[in-house]
């Protein structure tokens, strides 16, 4: 089997556009969490703060090329763009035909559905509805645009699995390049931050609402005062290229995608189980050939949920024991949905490069199951890192990224 690396990294988060800032951002603890007063005369919407990217505007994509894009496509265009430079690429190098595009998300564009619908059916008209509407709603549409955007005609998957969307995304584009289908990926996911996903999560009492005032208090992930998540936005995407065309093109190897592993747990289609969590690791372990042991730090799903958190310690309990450090890095980005996967595997692979792993934010008393919880950033020695991502549906996504030393 080939293997695969990572060359190139683009990300909008709530804490920053580059790799270096969002992650000076988790050693700094600082949060991506605001206040979000234009919720505020929504009847019975208890959650008031969320995670937007601050400053976004996507401008810089041509509006010619943005008229099919709602924020969640132009978030996922424009990562994918800083992407490819990022990874010494150019569009005349993505026409071949084996460069794949693998991204995903929740859904598409909230604001353009809300629009849509507002029209049919509060309105009782369809006059004034641009075709583009339905482009930018739909489900595929950030996989779609990213190709046209960077004129990508090779294969092309849209991995729709909410908060596991761009894992999956990123462990199927590893599996395609191990395999031959092709010799790079474009691979990741977005979110766009919109009222109607703080409606779902309130509706189902995993969102936040006990530090509407204090937002800088939430989330809190593994806490014993954790009361749900904050809804975010961002975007990320991973080059991903098999290993001996990145050596021939004397592409800067970032870390090694070493497993992946996706189960179901079959079980509930909101209520996480452990049982899928472990089996979701073990196949993602079993993928690269090492065991429990070869694990040097994980970054954990951990949203601030009161099931979710407990189920997840649990199953890394059973895995792991205490000894190996986890943190999540959700206290200080929100809960970026689709894009949290990537953009935890990006944080995985700077924890890499900088030998340092980032703490838990808000993390003051833990109740779950005794793992060896980080709440501040430590310097440590580690070769090989575990990113963890659960969706509804018992949908479970692992990762596992090797530092490029072992390229």
């Amino acid at each position: 089997m080939k293997r695969v690396v990572v060359t190139g990294i683009g990300l909008h988060t709530p804490l920053g556009d580059e790799l270096g800032e969002v992650f000076d951002g988790l050693l700094a603890d600082r949060t991506g969490v605001v206040p979000m007063p234009e919720w505020s005369g929504i009847d019975e919407l208890s959650t008031a703060v969320g995670a937007p990217v601050p400053g976004f505007d996507g401008k810089h994509i041509p509006r010619k090329v943005r008229r099919t894009m709602g924020k969640v496509a132009v978030l996922s265009a424009s990562a994918a763009e800083r992407a490819m430079l990022h990874a010494g690429l150019s569009p005349e190098q993505l026409c071949d035909g084996r460069t794949a595009v693998i991204v995903g998300s929740t859904a598409g564009s909230g604001s353009a559905q809300a629009d849509f619908w507002d029209h049919v059916l509060n309105k009782r008209s369809a006059r004034g509805l641009k075709a583009t509407i339905f482009f930018q709603g739909m489900a595929h549409t950030c996989a779609a645009n990213v190709a046209l955007h960077l004129g990508i005609n090779g294969e092309i998957f849209a991995t729709n699995s909410a908060c596991s969307s761009s894992s999956q995304a990123i462990g199927l584009a590893a599996s395609r390049i191990r395999r031959g289908e092709c010799e790079i990926a474009f691979a990741g996911g977005a979110e766009e931050l919109h009222v109607s996903g703080a409606v779902i999560f309130d509706s189902l009492g995993a969102a936040t609402s006990a530090y509407n005032n204090r937002h800088e208090l939430t989330p809190r992930p593994f806490d014993s005062a954790r009361d749900g998540i904050v809804v975010g936005e961002g975007a990320g995407i991973f080059v991903l290229e098999e290993l001996d065309h990145a050596r021939a093109r004397g592409a800067t190897i970032l870390a090694e995608v070493l497993g992946h592993g996706t189960t179901c747990d079959a079980v509930h289609i909101a209520s996480p189980a452990p049982q899928g969590m472990t089996a979701a690791i073990g196949r993602c372990l079993s993928d690269a050939g090492v065991g429990t042991d070869a694990v040097d730090y994980i970054n954990a799903h951990a949203t601030g949920t009161r099931a979710g958190d407990e189920a997840e310690a649990i199953a890394l309990h059973g895995l792991f024991g205490d000894r190996v450090p986890v943190s999540s890095s959700k206290g200080h980005l929100g809960h970026t949905l689709g894009a949290c996967g990537v953009i935890e595997s990006a944080i995985c692979v700077e924890a890499l490069r900088r030998q340092v792993l980032p703490g838990t934010r808000n993390l003051e008393e833990p109740d779950v199951a005794p793992i060896q919880l980080l709440r501040r950033a430590e310097a440590r020695p580690v070769q090989r890192v575990l990113n963890t991502n659960f969706a509804f549906g018992g949908v479970n996504s692992v990762l596992l990224f090797g530092s490029a030393q072992g390229v």
